[in-house]
Order: C-alpha cells, then structure tokens, then sequence
C-alpha cells in the first residue's frame, strides 16, 4: 500500500505556482521600471544679447548659457545679418557652462546668431539667438562697408574636419546612442533568470507530486 502523500505538499505546489504566474505578470511591468529615465541634453538657459531683444548699443560680446557644463569640443559660433549673410563663422571660449566670443562693430539691422557646442552628455546640441541692432555702432569716418573690410570682421571659413568624437558619434547608429546602459541590459537578463529559476522548480515539483501520486 502506498505511503499517504504529506498533507504539505500540495499546498507548497500550489503556492509556488502562485509565485510563478504573479512573476509572469509582473515581468512588463518591472523590466521597464528598472530602465533609467533618459537624460535631456543640455539646452540654452540664457544670452547676452537675449533672443528677441532690441538694443540701441550694438553689443561688442556674445555669452550664451548652458544648463549645464558644455565640452570644448569644436564649438562654432556663426553670425548672420537680415539678408543672410555670414559676418562671421568663429570658434567661441568656452568655460564651464558659458560660450563667449567677441564681436565686431556692427551698424543698425536684425542679426542672427547660430551656435553649436558638444552637450555634457557627449551629445553635440545647437540653436539660435535673434536680436536688432536699432542704432549700431559709432563709425569715426568709416560707413559699413569699412566694417566689411575690417580684417577684424571678414568672413572665417569654418574647420569642417571631423573630430574624433564627431566621427564617433556620427558612425554611431542612433539606436547605439539612444540605447540604455550595460548594467540595466543585466538587471532585465538576471529577472528573466529568477523568473526561469522559479518556473523550473514549480515545473519540477508539479513532476515529483504527478510521481507521488
């Protein structure tokens, strides 16, 4: 005659395949919980002149703010007039978190400037800044055309060699930039392993109480 099966047994079967169903259902849930939050790059916070602002002085200097410390990383600062012509293309300082170039004399019109810096994140990130000049400049006997030909002033062709990181980046695919870090790739593997872990032994016991039986 058989050995009674232990009254423990079907009640430890039954709650380890509780265990195993409700980690099934967690799992959509947890996995993507576990995923950081992606980070923003940075983004201007302010300028001098600002974006929109009409000045009677024309400013001799150009500082834009970032979020955040930006790389010095080929950043470029090009300035166009109301007609789209390039005044300039020039190489900003950058220190910390701030870009800052001089400029030169400029006479009464609406001026674009087009900026691009290398983000904190690696990312490179850029924008524009629109102000007018309503007076311009004091000319001492020059008229605008000197300004032009200022060797100061003239128009400076901008390095369009790649740097290593812009290299880096480009032959990057954006789903490689945009994917998330190693360790969360891990985490999700090392759930998907408990989860399996749980599942073979809820499997194992359901086939020694079947043998029991």
């Amino acid at each position: 005659m058989a050995a009674d099966k232990p009254a423990w047994r079907p009640a430890r079967l039954l709650l380890l395949s509780m265990l195993g169903t409700i980690a099934f259902l967690l799992l959509p849930i947890a996995v993507p919980a576990l995923l950081p939050t992606a980070s923003a790059h940075d983004t201007l916070a302010s300028s001098s002149p600002a974006d929109g602002d009409s000045v009677e002085q024309a400013p001799t200097t150009l500082d834009l703010t970032y979020s955040d410390d930006v790389l010095n990383l080929s950043p470029v600062v090009r300035l166009n007039d109301s007609a789209g012509n390039e005044i300039f293309t020039e190489t900003p300082t950058v220190t910390d978190n701030t870009a800052s170039i001089d400029l030169p004399p400029l006479p009464a019109d609406d001026y674009e400037i087009q900026w691009r810096v290398v983000s904190s994140d690696g990312h490179p990130i850029e924008g524009t800044v629109r102000f007018t000049v309503t007076v311009g400049a004091e000319e001492s006997g020059a008229d605008a055309s000197t300004v032009e030909e200022d060797p100061s002033t003239a128009s400076v062709e901008p390095n369009t060699s790649p740097t290593a990181s812009d290299q880096a980046a480009s032959q990057r695919p954006e789903e490689d930039r945009n994917s998330p870090p190693l360790s969360v790739i891990l985490g999700g593997v090392g759930l998907l392993l408990a989860l399996g872990l749980v599942v073979a032994i809820t499997l194992r016991v359901r086939g020694r109480a079947s043998a029991d039986d």
